[in-house]
């Protein structure tokens, strides 16, 4: 699927710092370590809109998804960056976003790989009861005590590995129908990640 030419491009993050600086080199886990790795880009459509946007924290964008059909909320598209080490994996990041949903989301989830400029992008799609912490979670606690639970809701989950700049992830999740709506348009978007 070909976007929009008003796609716009857009690079979330901030470059290398120069070689004069003179803090002592960060660790791959640390924020600013995080912000020295050079951002990964992709086109957003048009019809979404820019909820958040850091070039520093996990969450480094957000963004509203317009429902469509009959669904009663919007969906919500995330890109999250965890550093070049180990907090990058996959199955560590992917594993929680299974726990958001009721079933066997880990065994049944379609699978597919394909290569984008940036890399090879592998992804899961699932559609059941998503569930969602609302109380204080104590430590050790794998869920909240109170939750909301959505029905026939879908996640498409994507990992973009790049051979320098680690794994990126984006998380497309909603309402069924306005998934499904979205998944060309989000597919795309990955294929053509730099």
């Amino acid at each position: 699927m070909v976007l929009s030419r008003r796609a716009t491009l857009f690079s979330i993050g901030a470059l290398a710092v120069g070689c004069s600086d003179p803090r002592p080199e960060p660790s791959a886990g640390s924020s600013r370590a995080q912000s020295m790795v050079k951002p990964i880009l992709y086109a957003v459509p048009p019809a979404w809109t820019e909820t958040e946007s850091s070039p520093t924290s996990a969450r480094r964008a957000g963004y509203r998804v317009p429902r469509v059909g009959n669904d009663k909320e919007d969906g919500e598209m995330l890109v999250l960056f965890f550093g070049t080490g180990s907090n990058g994996d996959r199955d560590k990041q992917w594993e929680p976003w299974f726990e958001q949903f009721d079933g066997t989301p880990k065994e049944s989830a379609e699978r597919a790989t394909f290569d984008s400029k940036a890399g090879p992008v592998e992804t899961f799609e699932f559609k059941g009861a998503y569930k969602l912490n609302l109380g204080k979670q104590r430590p050790g606690m794998k869920k909240s005590p109170v939750q909301m639970v959505k029905q026939d809701f879908r996640m498409i989950g994507a990992v973009v590995k790049t051979e320098s700049r680690g794994n990126w992830f984006f998380r497309l999740v909603g309402p069924d129908e306005t998934v499904l709506a979205a998944k060309g348009t989000f597919l795309a978007m990955l294929e053509g990640c730099a």
